[in-house]
């Protein structure tokens, strides 16, 4: 077998009678594990199928062969690179062929593949084993439920580790990753790159130890706001974007036909008595902060009242206390009160009902100061009271309904940002007659139905496989799970982010 690197220099694979296969290329010789050379020889000739990717690292038949991803992958191998595609352009498959051709030309070397959930680093797992042409035993995945992570980090004959980012840092911390093993590193869904968040983190100690590296950024939305955008690209040591839009030619044909639409809903009159309750609540809290001597302006929304705290805190870290700290508990308490404006709004009668208590039980300043209105314990009778459904739940049956009519084997996601809300809308079309489940991630909320990692790829796999036709998921579902034919996604509240 020639060289690949080295003109001239030719390299023999030999095939012993008991089986084992040797080469005498420095990598064998030194490392005693399959090198390149051998992977060729074991390939051997075979006709490629048209229209597919053909590498000696891509299983045969496996990924479709498109312009764009290897435009992309050339790029991403030459710099830092963040890629921003739109959602179902399989970015995943780009950080897979980027990672193919460098385990390809440095058969010694590693790759890391993060992602925020474990669902998802579970999930690029399973695509990694599909796609390339890696044993079991060559790919892991390593989150913080396992409690012997050194195992992973020190087997030579793991080439390709998935991870929480969370998980990573703590390892590296304890002295367990070596990052400077690892010729790539790929932060997926890498919007999340703000301040001290362990991408971050991580990338400054991989670009500070590693002699040589290499980072692979993706998301399908890096902020709305310009700041926001490069503030991912310092954090993450990014030289340069590909940024690809819906729009673009050469992706539109790739890109399924979406149909958005809103359905709009009155608050039931019990609904609508609560919340004229609370809203007299939040103006009697903002009437104190202007009669002891805040400048409330007139038209005050939860995001000024944060921008204002924010301001109150970066006065009292200077040494400016004064009334600053009686401020901040008071605004602490209408952003309290507007948050459960936002629950009878947008949720559901019982999530209210849950924060509620919570507000009784807590030992906040804040919170005390909300129990302690007077019209609090009448809120709270009101809410113990009503027993309606939000109107949006009915909408929904009746969105589900029309769909399922329609196209009866399908499967639909519905998303809700309260798991409260999750719970009571799985309850309510159980009761309907649909094969419901809840999808939430392993520590969300004080209370209530949690689900380990084996539970959320259990439910994920049944889901997939038709056991079940509508799953509720919280925010742990949104960001890169791949949930193939789902004909329907609804949200339950409206969209409140670019990931949405």
């Amino acid at each position: 077998m020639p060289s690949e690197s080295r003109p001239g220099i030719e390299y023999t694979v030999t095939l012993s009678d008991e089986g084992s296969w040797s080469c005498t290329c420095p990598h064998y010789t030194y490392r005693h594990t399959e090198c390149k050379h051998i992977l060729k020889i074991k390939e051997g000739p075979s006709a490629p199928k048209a229209g597919y990717v053909v590498h000696p690292m891509v299983r045969e038949g496996a990924v479709e062969d498109r312009d764009y991803q290897r435009r992309i992958v050339e790029r991403a191998l030459e710099a830092n690179t963040l890629v921003v595609l739109p959602t179902a352009l399989k970015k995943t498959v780009i950080a897979e062929l980027v990672a193919a051709e460098l385990l390809h030309r440095y058969p010694g070397c590693r790759v890391l593949m993060m992602a925020p959930t474990k669902p998802l680093a579970l999930q690029h797992r399973e695509s990694i084993l599909r796609h390339l042409k890696l044993e079991m035993d060559e790919v892991a995945t390593v989150t913080g439920e396992m409690p012997d992570r050194s195992t992973v980090w020190d087997d030579p004959r793991v080439r390709v580790i998935t991870a929480t980012p969370q998980t990573v840092w703590n390892d590296y911390k304890r002295g367990l990753v070596r990052l400077e093993e690892f010729a790539l590193l790929v932060f997926d869904e890498c919007h999340r790159s703000r301040s001290r968040y362990a991408y971050t983190r991580l990338a400054g100690e991989y670009v500070r130890r590693c002699p040589y590296p290499l980072i692979l950024a993706l998301t399908a939305s890096p902020g709305s706001e310009e700041e926001k955008v490069v503030e991912v690209v310092r954090n993450l040591w990014i030289e340069q974007i590909v940024w690809t839009t819906e729009d673009d030619e050469e992706v539109a044909k790739y890109i399924p036909g979406i149909k958005a639409s809103w359905v709009r809903v009155a608050l039931p009159e019990q609904y609508e008595a609560i919340r004229q309750v609370i809203k007299r609540m939040i103006g009697s809290t903002l009437a104190r902060l202007r009669i002891d001597g805040l400048p409330i302006p007139e038209e005050v929304n939860g995001k000024v009242l944060v921008g204002l705290m924010n301001r109150l805190r970066a006065e009292i870290e200077a040494g400016v206390r004064g009334p600053n700290m009686h401020y901040m508990a008071l605004i602490s308490a209408a952003l309290s009160l507007y948050h459960a404006l936002e629950l009878i709004e947008n949720q559901h009668v019982y999530s209210l009902r849950r924060y509620l208590e919570e507000i009784q039980e807590s030992e906040l300043r804040s919170h005390k100061m909300v129990a302690g209105m007077p019209e609090f314990r009448r809120l709270v009778m009101m809410v113990n009271e009503c027993n309606a459904d939000h109107t949006k739940v009915n909408a929904l049956l009746t969105v589900l309904t029309a769909h399922f009519a329609e196209k009866k084997d399908d499967r639909v996601l519905v998303f809700a940002n309260i798991r409260a809300t999750a719970e009571i809308l799985v309850e309510r079309l159980k009761e309907r007659g649909y094969r419901a489940t809840l999808f939430v991630g392993k520590a969300e909320g004080k209370g209530g139905p949690r689900m380990t990692q084996e539970e959320q790829m259990r439910v994920l796999k049944a889901f997939r496989e038709g056991a079940y036709n509508v799953l509720v998921a919280t925010s742990i579902g949104e960001e890169g799970l791949d949930i193939p034919e789902c004909g329907l996604v609804v949200f339950y509240e409206p969209a409140v982010s670019g990931i949405r």
